[in-house]
């Protein structure tokens, strides 16, 4: 189910923005939970930055490895994807090294779709038909990118970004009550 949110990655000088909160993340947690939870042997590859949290997040859920991508495309200048670290070969992690476990790659956003086709030019997902791409806000593609909310031209500041507020943390906590 994709839910339309007026999001995007521009500049929110231009645009405005959009405070995505937590309730947002863990509802979109236990979506993500519910698509993957029948993946034999899965392997969370995060995103550096942006999706470390929800990367070590589902790893945990998951109890499975979880390997980390560097590839900055927006406000870096990285030309090709690189680990920084990667289990998916390791034998300490996974009980049979000459399968590939089912790589499941997670994102905040699919914006131009630069990072998921440099993360899919890595050797490991070349050899390996077995692998997931999913960005919690993302737009129509071609690139085999699934997404929870659809991005409508707003900067999306993720709860991870803000300085905890105490008044702020309040008023969320009290919409739920």
């Amino acid at each position: 189910m994709i839910n339309k949110s007026p999001l995007w990655t521009c500049p929110q000088s231009l645009l405005g923005s959009y405070s995505y909160f937590y309730d947002e993340y863990h509802n979109d947690v236990a979506q993500l939970v519910e698509r993957f939870k029948k993946i034999a042997n899965p392997h969370i590859v995060s995103i550096y930055r942006g999706s470390l949290p929800l990367g070590v997040h589902l790893s945990n859920i998951f109890k499975c490895p979880l390997s980390i991508v560097k590839y900055q495309s927006r406000d870096g200048e990285d030309s090709k994807a690189e680990w920084l670290l990667n289990l998916t070969a390791d034998k300490s992690v996974r009980n049979n090294p000459k399968f590939f476990p089912h790589l499941i790659v997670v994102d905040d956003i699919y914006d131009t779709g630069e990072t998921f086709r440099a993360v899919k030019a890595l050797s490991e997902f070349q050899d390996n038909p077995d692998y997931s791409l999913m960005a919690l806000f993302g737009n129509k593609n071609k690139d085999g990118v699934h997404y929870l909310h659809e991005q409508l031209r707003k900067w999306i500041v993720f709860p991870w970004e803000r300085t905890p507020d105490p008044v702020h943390v309040h008023t969320e906590q009290c919409k739920h009550e």
